[in-house]
């Protein structure tokens, strides 16, 4: 059954900034916007409220008390990036994110502080002083009460459950996007002087990850299909400690803070009770990259040293009392909920996919290559480079998106609305029509088991060229069986235009990496394990004028 056949009973709304995605940073930016004066819509594929911020646990990286400051914030990041983040961004993020606590606070969050009512600040992996502030464990979710409670006091109109198929790009620039409403089947069109893409990460690709199910990666395509650069698509982080068992619970986040944020620190350990970190990195420990203890975890467990759960074990028995449930008390609540009393008995954990470094290359103000398109977030590539600090995700997000809801109003101001020519609506109709047409054809979960599959195995910790090359194949097999995708309701409508995305975004991840003939950061080749001083640059990754994907090498912004 269609949702809607004519494409007359489409809804138009005009707006000054549309803002796709309702996380950490689109949310930032609808703030700022709206204190700009700009009129502002939020679209959300899910509730408000669900977006993946409010997954997130450990804190934010910020320099708020001594011995911490932002230069030094700004090295740890440049260095954790194993220097081939934007150096501009990074300086503008470690200097200002200090202000950016003190609005979230002023929204109601509320951070840790010690009896003396100073910060709670703790080191995470490859910090050189404590630099992460937190809420408990449950930072991300502190975090959206705040900027929701910020939104609702400023009556910022928003759309939850509406899917957002495609930007609109007219006369050079983007000027839009085509909607569906998931609840009843209606196809929207929103028209915009400016569009923010918040749309968060694609860990929903891999077959063991941190992500919530919303995060399939379409804001990277979207990119490509309008024309806009994006770059470090290759570097992937899996986060050294999800959950190993059981099976419905694998690969959910167990906070770096387990290793960082106790009088005592996590300790990692193998079947046979060693200390394992002690061999890889025996100066920083269970404290080094994440991409480093990542890859130790996962060769202990590939030479037969982890457990019959594929893991290793995490542990902090030797905690004081009180301290699980005071510091980490989401993690301790999940583990009573399968048993595991994580004061008592150690931890199961093994690497889950977690974040995408790469993304849209975007300025200081979030603006991309396309006129009237702005990115924020995660689906950008602004500050991290090869490997992200933990707790600069949440903190990029309030910085960049404050910045993007600025300019993007400022730009508002001297740009007209267009009107969005119905040949692009009727032809978007058509594409999403096509899908209920076909009586029988490729099913869209088939297809995103096979995803999560070549993702995890071929495109994972440790890549090679074949690998990469066998997963170019696979993956082109899978991009021909999408063209026969259908559907027979809304949901599955969503589904098969989420997988035709992910494909795309898939495509560019495998590209990127095969072209990196070296070992950086997240970015681990086994027939190139060493740093090469000569791929400290970056790949960008675009459509030419035939469609077709070009890749370019660029040295690193420093300036």
């Amino acid at each position: 059954m269609s949702l809607q056949r004519f494409t007359q009973r489409i809804e138009r709304m005009d707006t000054d900034i549309l803002i796709i995605g309702s996380g950490g940073s689109g949310l930032r930016a609808a703030i700022a916007a709206t204190e700009q004066g700009a009129k502002v819509i939020v679209v959300a594929k899910e509730l408000l409220r669900d977006a993946h911020t409010g997954w997130a646990m450990g804190g934010l990286n910020v320099a708020m008390k001594a011995p911490a400051t932002p230069q030094m914030h700004f090295k740890d990041t440049i260095d954790g990036g194993w220097f081939i983040n934007n150096y501009k961004l990074v300086k503008i993020f470690s200097e200002e994110m200090p202000d950016r606590i003190h609005d979230l606070e002023q929204y109601g969050v509320k951070f840790d502080r010690l009896p003396d009512g100073s910060y709670f600040t703790w080191a995470g992996g490859k910090h050189s002083a404590p630099l992460n502030l937190c809420a408990g464990d449950y930072t991300g979710r502190e975090m959206m009460q705040g900027l929701l409670a910020e939104i609702d006091r400023l009556a910022i109109p928003y759309l939850e459950y509406h899917y957002v198929t495609k930007l609109i790009k007219q006369s050079g620039r983007v000027v839009g996007a085509f909607l569906i409403d998931m609840k009843t089947g209606e196809y929207k069109i929103v028209q915009a002087k400016a569009t923010i893409v918040a749309t968060g990460g694609g860990g929903h690709m891999y077959q063991i990850n941190t992500n919530a199910p919303s995060n399939t990666g379409e804001g990277y395509a979207w990119a490509l299909d309008v024309g806009a650069e994006l770059v470090d698509m290759e570097m992937i982080q899996f986060h050294p400690t999800g959950m190993a068992y059981p099976p419905e619970k694998r690969g959910k986040l167990v906070t770096e803070k387990v290793r960082g944020g106790g009088i005592s620190k996590g300790l990692l350990k193998n079947k046979l009770g060693e200390r394992f970190m002690e061999r890889y990195q025996p100066d920083r420990l269970e404290l080094a990259g994440r991409d480093e203890v990542t890859r130790a975890i996962f060769q202990e467990i590939q030479e037969g040293r982890g457990t019959n759960h594929g893991a290793v074990y995490l542990d902090i028995t030797h905690w004081e009392d009180g301290e699980a449930e005071r510091i980490v008390p989401d993690v301790f609540a999940e583990h009573m909920e399968i048993g595991v009393d994580i004061r008592k008995q150690m931890m199961e954990i093994t690497p889950s996919m977690h974040h995408m470094m790469g993304g849209f290359v975007i300025n200081e103000w979030g603006e991309t290559n396309i006129a009237g398109l702005y990115a924020v977030g995660e689906v950008t590539a602004s500050i991290h480079g090869a490997n992200r600090l933990g707790g600069n995700s949440l903190a990029e997000g309030q910085v960049f998106g404050r910045r993007a809801g600025m300019h993007a109003a400022a730009y508002s101001k001297n740009a007209q609305t267009a009107y969005i020519a119905q040949q692009a609506l009727d032809a978007e109709v058509s594409r999403i029509e096509a899908f209920f047409q076909r009586k029988a054809g490729a099913q869209a979960s088939a297809i995103l088991q096979e995803i999560k599959a070549i993702m995890w195995n071929k495109v994972g910790i440790i890549r090679d060229a074949e690998k990469l090359m066998l997963a170019q194949r696979e993956l082109k097999k899978l991009q021909d069986e999408a063209h026969s995708l259908c559907a027979e309701d809304k949901s599955q409508v969503q589904s098969c235009l989420e997988i035709q995305d992910m494909l795309k975004t898939a495509e560019v991840i495998i590209l990127a990496a095969l072209q990196r003939q070296e070992s950086r950061g997240a970015h681990y080749r086994s027939d190139y394990p060493q740093l090469d001083p000569a791929w400290e640059r970056n790949i960008r990754v675009y459509k030419d004028q035939e469609g077709k994907l070009v890749t370019k090498v660029v040295s690193p912004v420093k300036e």
